[in-house]
């Protein structure tokens, strides 16, 4: 007992310490009535007023800083549409060329592959298998049930099976060579080399050719050209291959997606097709990086998310890191063209594997069920990325040719864009709160330092003083 009265007393001691610099702190504080609070010279009934006063200026400022806050990502970006100066520069889009093959046009070493694999139940050659290997090198030739039509062949000893595994190598040796592909390019009247400035990628949509394309290459590097024309110039791109494929008009960011819109054609051998689109910038202010991703609903090409095997963001890209994280999920396997690049984390899908995904209906991306997707471990919120321009079709002409010929060309020369713009900047936020705590209680940042420096430096040396009066006193 005799012990624990000291240590009672020592816990006395310090709470009436701590009541002494409370109330030391609320005589001298600059925080506007609580001065009155700890006056013992007024009424209580005046000390009451204020103390009401001060807990309902303290109500107002918590609404008001919530209100605040809710009201911030959604009213913290605009975008306006303005015009462009006359003497502005046009930067042409980014192009994508992929590979496509319509009924049987197939190389011969293809056949010569199928054909040394085996033969067919009643011939020579399977067709079957052909199918098969044609939906590998082009992923968007998809049909239901394509996996089954193999199982005839598994019990016959000198057919011709489906490959079982091994689909980015078979993709990687059947794809076309830039030179196979490319004949002639030009910009705006002015020739330039087509695989110099044509990087191979494998996309979504199967083997393209990608140019100025942040995904594959970069502003810095020997292989973009530098596509700003004046008004002088006409922008317009002529492309001259040998086989039949698929062109289209892009953002830098962007990938070629099949469930996704784009702006293109599908030029097919002995035609000249001429597509005219329309482009509108998005650009932002230098300041909108400061901004939360909640407040602007957008992210900018470099903020890659973890989980992305990409080296940009776009929307297109997240549906495609969305469908293979959903289908490693259900089968843990992915189909190999949604992995640019090969990577262990995410093995690529074999014939056991495609089975799986097509039990689930997950072969082809569908972009409404990935947004309906309620998993614990895949949270695949896409935003559209904040340099994404808008790009329009406006006529598509076509006209008989030898060879395989595109014109992507635009007519009207561009005089608007988009700005995202920063309504409430950091130092917009810093202002409004500190003009809502200075109306309410007359805060500042000297009071914080204020509060901390009587709880911190003031205590400590109040206490210090004090022991050193005692050391004083005579015994």
């Amino acid at each position: 007992m005799e012990k624990q009265l000291p240590q009672n007393r020592n816990k006395c001691d310090l709470g009436w310490r701590f009541v002494h610099y409370l109330k030391e702190y609320c005589q001298n504080c600059s925080l506007a009535g609580f001065s009155y609070i700890a006056n013992h010279n007024l009424h209580l009934t005046e000390r009451i007023f204020w103390l009401i006063c001060i807990l309902a200026s303290t109500f107002g400022v918590y609404h008001l800083i919530d209100m605040y806050q809710r009201d911030y990502t959604s009213r913290a970006v605009s975008i306006v549409h303005e015009s462009l100066s006359p003497f502005a520069l046009l930067k042409f889009p980014s192009i994508s060329v992929c590979e496509v093959r319509f009924k049987t046009d197939f190389s011969e070493e293809v056949e010569n592959f199928v054909g040394s694999l085996g033969t067919d139940l009643n011939g020579p050659y399977n067709w079957e298998v052909e199918s098969y290997i044609s939906f590998i090198l082009f992923p968007y030739q998809y049909t239901t049930g394509m996996f089954t039509r193999c199982d005839p062949y598994e019990k016959c000893d000198g057919c011709a099976k489906c490959p079982k595994n091994g689909y980015r190598h078979i993709a990687s040796r059947f794809a076309f060579n830039c030179s196979d592909l490319f004949v002639e390019c030009k910009l705006s009247h002015q020739p330039f080399d087509c695989c110099q400035y044509f990087l191979p990628m494998l996309t979504p949509f199967g083997s393209c050719f990608l140019f100025n394309s942040l995904q594959n290459n970069n502003p810095g590097s020997k292989h973009w050209l530098p596509a700003m024309l004046d008004r002088g110039s006409h922008p317009e791109m002529r492309l001259h291959l040998t086989r039949a494929a698929q062109v289209s008009v892009r953002n830098e960011e962007d990938i070629t997606n099949q469930p996704l819109p784009s702006v293109g054609v599908i030029v097919l051998e002995g035609q000249h097709k001429t597509l005219q689109f329309h482009k509108e910038d998005m650009v932002n202010d230098p300041s909108m990086r400061d901004i939360p991703v909640a407040a602007r609903d957008c992210y900018f090409p470099d903020e890659v998310q973890p989980w992305s095997m990409y080296k940009a963001y776009s929307f297109s890209a997240c549906i495609s890191d969305c469908s293979r994280l959903y289908q490693m999920e259900l089968c843990n396997c992915s189909i190999y063209n949604l992995t640019p690049y090969e990577n262990k984390r995410y093995p690529d899908c074999d014939f056991a594997g495609y089975l799986c995904l097509e039990k689930a209906s997950m072969v082809k991306q569908d972009v409404k069920r990935l947004f309906s997707i309620n998993s614990p471990t895949i949270n695949c919120h896409c935003l559209p990325s904040c340099t994404e321009g808008d790009l329009k079709s406006i006529y598509e002409d076509q006209n008989g040719e030898r060879s395989v010929n595109i014109t992507l060309v635009m007519p009207i020369w561009p005089t608007d864009q988009y700005r995202r713009q920063v309504l409430r900047t950091s130092l917009d936020v810093v202002v409004s709160i500190g003009g809502i705590l200075g109306l309410f209680l007359g805060a500042s940042i000297q009071s914080a330092i204020e509060f901390v420096y009587y709880f911190t430096l003031r205590a400590a040396n109040t206490a210090l003083m004090a022991r050193r009066e005692q050391r004083k006193r005579p015994q």
